[in-house]
């Protein structure tokens, strides 16, 4: 080999390796980080100019892992695991690129020279350029079974659930009446963990006063309003989130103790109740519905709202369109597409392309499921409430489900089909904390609606 071909191959290496730590680094919470890594592969191939230096490549990706860890990546909040799945898939798609761009680095040198025969084939063969475009569609496929497999069990299977298991009374210090298990056992939390919001265990599952038509029992409170309405007083539904339970929602209770009647639910597979799988507000509609069930049962209320916070938002959408017991919603920092949500989030949390990772974890799950999980996606649902009202809340800061994806189309579907809408922001507010960076505004927003709900 000349000494004009090892330099460009040492040009080409130092490419690669340069291109695939920018891309892998800095631009992969993008989903141009695919045609990136392909243009990296293009531009090294080039500047090689020969087949002969494909397995530069492979040298570089190698290479990637101790000089990112060298410049300090991937940054903290980033999984090692994801971001080396990541950055394999990058090389074999910058695999691809280097034998395109070797091709093109042939019929340049062809073309110059004024030879004819093999043509741009002569810097690369045939078979070399087959098998790297093929490397390069394995890989990428290779992601998207990745994503599936891995990104749809922390969907369904959710680990790292919210510690918090403070009740009614260690919090507020107001009396309460546990739904569906012994309320001693909640007495029984303090002397078995550590602090009621170090959590490792919630105590005894739910029993079987409240299950669902599939065959779930579901736990709850129910928490008498401080004016003593009595229970046939209004009452409004409280559902938490993905990874949540009723002990993180207790923060929304205060606005409404005083004239409201509340219950917070456990949704299946947390806090007491039972069940193994998360089904973003599919199934979990019907452990709602079993609570309204309970509720109508033993207490008998004449007017009965629901909020609920992301998950338990569209969780408690879903089940009032099916269920007119259910006569108003607050819906605070609701997604519209679970999709586009899962991709604002692996976009600003892990730091991952959106394209094709989301779309690959929501079919993963939905298999896993048995069920289309889209099949309750807020945006396509909202408009069938008919006449009631809704308040939608949501932070402008809201990184997970960013405004103009999810609050913005849920606004215009509902007023397209003619629901009663409001939408509140709050400047400073994320993802299911609106109500801890604007506490005033938020009570007031929500008790307000559900004033003018009522009169209606």
């Amino acid at each position: 080999m000349t000494t004009t071909a090892w330099l460009r191959g040492a040009i080409g290496f130092a490419v690669a390796l340069a291109g695939m730590l920018v891309v892998g680094g800095w631009l992969s919470a993008s989903s141009w980080c695919w045609p990136l890594y392909l243009l990296v592969g293009v531009v090294a191939g080039v500047v090689a100019g020969s087949g002969r230096g494909i397995w530069l490549l492979w040298v570089a990706a190698v290479a990637v892992y101790p000089a990112a860890g060298w410049l300090g990546l991937p940054r903290d909040d980033v999984q090692w695991l994801h971001w080396f799945a990541l950055t394999l898939v990058g090389a074999c798609l910058a695999t691809a690129g280097f034998a395109i761009g070797a091709a093109m680095a042939g019929r340049a040198g062809t073309a110059t020279s004024g030879r004819q025969g093999r043509g741009p084939w002569r810097a690369i063969g045939w078979p070399l350029l087959v098998a790297a475009i093929g490397l390069g569609f394995a890989g990428f496929g290779g992601w998207v079974g990745y994503a599936g497999v891995v990104g749809s069990e922390e969907l369904v299977h959710p680990t790292d659930t919210w510690p918090h298991c403070g009740t009614p009374a260690s919090e507020f210090g107001w009396a309460y009446e546990a739904i569906n298990y012994e309320q001693a056992d909640d007495t029984r939390l303090g002397a078995v963990n550590p602090g009621l919001r170090e959590c490792t265990t919630w105590g005894s599952p739910a029993g079987g006063e409240v299950v669902t038509s599939d065959g779930v029992p579901i736990a709850g409170w129910y928490i008498p309003a401080a004016n003593g309405v009595g229970p046939g007083g209004p009452t409004l539904l409280i559902v938490p989130g993905w990874k949540s339970h009723k002990s993180e929602v207790l923060k929304y209770a205060p606005p409404f103790h005083a004239a409201y009647n509340l219950v917070l639910v456990d949704l299946r597979d947390g806090g007491r109740s039972g069940g193994t799988e998360t089904t973003w507000g599919l199934r979990e509609q019907l452990d709602v519905r079993a609570m309204i069930d309970w509720l109508v049962r033993t207490k008998g209320p004449t007017w009965i709202g629901a909020m609920g916070n992301s998950m338990g938002a569209a969780t408690v959408l879903a089940e009032a369109i099916e269920d007119p017991r259910v006569e108003a919603l607050i819906l605070d920092s609701m997604h519209a597409s679970l999709v586009t949500s899962l991709g604002d989030g692996l976009e600003s949390e892990r730091h991952l392309p959106a394209v094709p990772s989301a779309w690959a974890m929501v079919a993963g799950a939905s298999l896993r499921v048995g069920a289309d999980l889209t099949s309750v996606d807020p945006v396509r649902i909202i408009g069938r409430l008919g006449d009631r009202p809704v308040l939608l809340i949501h932070g402008l800061a809201d990184t997970l489900d960013r405004p103009a994806h999810s609050a913005e189309p849920n606004v215009q579907a509902a007023r397209e089909a003619g629901v009663p809408v409001e939408l509140r922001t709050c400047e400073t507010g994320w993802h299911g904390h609106v109500i801890d960076e604007c506490p005033t505004e938020w009570a007031a927003w929500a008790t307000d609606f559900l004033a003018a709900a009522m009169a209606r």
